[in-house]
């Protein structure tokens, strides 16, 4: 005698029935452009299912964050990423270590020594404490009994 597991359907039938309201929800703003690149490639009409008007957007629109005031030490990796993809100015050295040079050049350390706390690294009292693992009597107990 068989039996049907009723989670797993119910599960089923939840996954089906999300899919379903995900399928009919509005394309989002940012999918125009490829909709139009799609459309034009087939010579037909891109998304083929019509949309209900009465169906509320899929996400809301994000507005672009405003970018963050960097310092200097920022950009580091621009800098050698610049030197990596110039022309080897110096032909007669290696242009691997023309860039490494630029990497090296550690222009994050002085930024970085002057906002690390003074109270940075590893505390005194680090490590194990006297002791640890170690029983207050070492040796063979006085009655061990059977085993």
């Amino acid at each position: 005698m068989k039996r049907v597991k009723s989670v797993p359907l119910a599960i089923g039938a939840l996954a089906l029935a999300a899919g379903t309201v995900a399928a009919f929800s509005t394309m989002p703003e940012a999918a125009g452009p490829g909709l139009q690149k799609a459309s034009d490639a087939s010579g037909k009409t891109v998304p083929v299912r019509a949309v209900p008007a009465d169906v509320p957007p899929a996400a809301p629109a994000l507005e672009p964050a405003e970018a963050p005031d960097l310092p200097d030490a920022a950009s580091h990796g621009v800098d050698v990423s610049t030197a990596a993809k110039a022309e080897d100015t110096t032909p007669d050295t290696n242009h691997g270590a023309d860039v490494s040079a630029v990497a090296r050049d550690n222009h994050g350390q002085a930024t970085a020594a002057e906002n690390r706390p003074a109270t940075a690294g590893k505390p005194a009292d680090a490590g194990k404490p006297d002791g640890a693992g170690k029983p207050e009597d070492p040796g063979k107990p006085e009655n061990p009994g059977r085993p």
